[in-house]
């Protein structure tokens, strides 16, 4: 019960790693607010607990993260930690994509990373202190030809992770931001992918073949590493980049890619 009398908030909270963040958060003693677009998925997930409440949340939306707050706020001493797990990713190179590809992945992942990381530092420093871990990915380290806005959005978040953990560790204000880098993690969106394919289960063999423990990770065990970031267990780290990627990112870049 590492979340006993915490308050937390998870974006693209109602499916996915976040619904994964959301129950296990739950099962640990938080009272914990799922944010999301998606009503119906939203109060499904906040029917099997009563620690978990839903409130619709756009992350791009200033007011939603102003009202969102404003309710957190009224129902507690403040917010004690806020995962950022809101995100969309539609794959294409630079010569498929448009403009307005390019600002929506911006928008979810970078102003969306902005105002949450904004509005939480102003209501943990009620609550005396807390944790933002942001879940990026492995495609902001190592950006693949078809992921031309997802991962610059999620390079745009990354820079927000790290200039947040400075600038609360230089005001003293307690208050932790972290990343989580997943590679392949079985998910909706993944399983989208693979449902649409030719052949489902030869995809599946390649995604997994990327990582070299060749398999596809678990939301539960993306939802470990966010959790641990979360608690006090890690209370000396701020600014890191967390990998949960089967190896991927150790891998050397074949010959004549990269550094």
């Amino acid at each position: 019960m590492r979340f006993t009398n915490k308050t937390a908030l998870v974006t693209g909270g109602a499916d996915g790693i976040g619904a994964g963040i959301v129950l296990r958060l739950a099962q640990e003693g938080a009272r914990v607010y799922v944010g999301d677009i998606d009503t119906v998925k939203g109060e499904a997930l906040a029917a099997k607990s009563a620690n978990i409440h839903f409130v619709h949340l756009d992350v791009c939306d200033n007011e939603q993260w102003l009202a969102t707050m404003a309710e957190i706020d009224a129902a507690s001493s403040g917010l004690d930690i806020l995962i950022q797990s809101a995100g969309i990713s539609r794959p294409g190179s630079i010569e498929d994509v448009d403009i307005d590809e390019w600002r929506d992945h911006m928008r979810v992942h970078g102003e969306g990373a902005f105002l949450g990381c904004k509005y939480a530092i102003a209501s943990m420093k009620k609550s005396g202190g807390g944790a933002i871990v942001n879940i990026s990915s492995v495609e902001s380290i190592r950006p693949g030809p078809l992921f031309t806005c997802y991962g610059a959005a999620k390079a745009a978040q990354d820079a927000v992770t790290k200039t947040v953990a400075l600038h609360c560790g230089e005001m003293g204000y307690n208050i932790r931001c972290n990343s989580v880098h997943p590679a392949a993690t079985y998910t909706p969106l993944l399983q989208q992918y693979l449902h649409s394919a030719d052949d489902p289960e030869a995809l599946e063999r390649i995604y997994a073949g990327m990582q070299p423990l060749n398999r596809i990770a678990t939301v539960d065990e993306v939802a470990n590493a966010c959790l641990f970031l979360a608690s006090d267990e890690s209370s000396f780290m701020t600014g890191h980049q967390m990998y949960v990627d089967g190896g991927v990112l150790a891998k050397p870049y074949p010959s004549g890619q990269g550094a």
